[in-house]
């Protein structure tokens, strides 16, 4: 699977980027291992804070977009902090990918 990582108005720190990998990035790998297409999926991630002024509420973004051959599935999620966001985007997105399978 072919991954790209987008960030906005954010810094991906390598302990973040560590938790993108383990938490949202293998679970996808996982599940996608038993679909076979003549192409490798790409699943492009985008993390990010909405604006860069506001400090409380939901000011973290993460969206999913996945392209499995001619298939296209996204995923989208905002939380106060950019781990929880991750968390729901996987959520999300997996549960995008059961929808596809059956």
């Amino acid at each position: 699977m072919r991954v790209i990582i987008h960030k906005k108005n954010l810094e991906i720190t390598p302990a973040l980027q560590d938790f993108i990998d383990i938490k949202l990035i293998r679970p996808v790998e996982k599940v996608l291992k038993n679909i076979s297409d003549r192409e490798l999926p790409l699943l492009e991630i985008e993390i990010g804070r909405n604006t860069n002024h506001h400090r409380k509420g939901k000011v973290y973004h993460a969206e999913a977009n996945l392209s499995l051959g001619g298939i296209f599935l996204r995923a989208e999620a905002d939380e106060d902090d950019v781990r929880k966001a991750c968390d729901l985007l996987k959520d999300e997105l997996l549960g995008e990918i059961v929808k596809y399978k059956s």
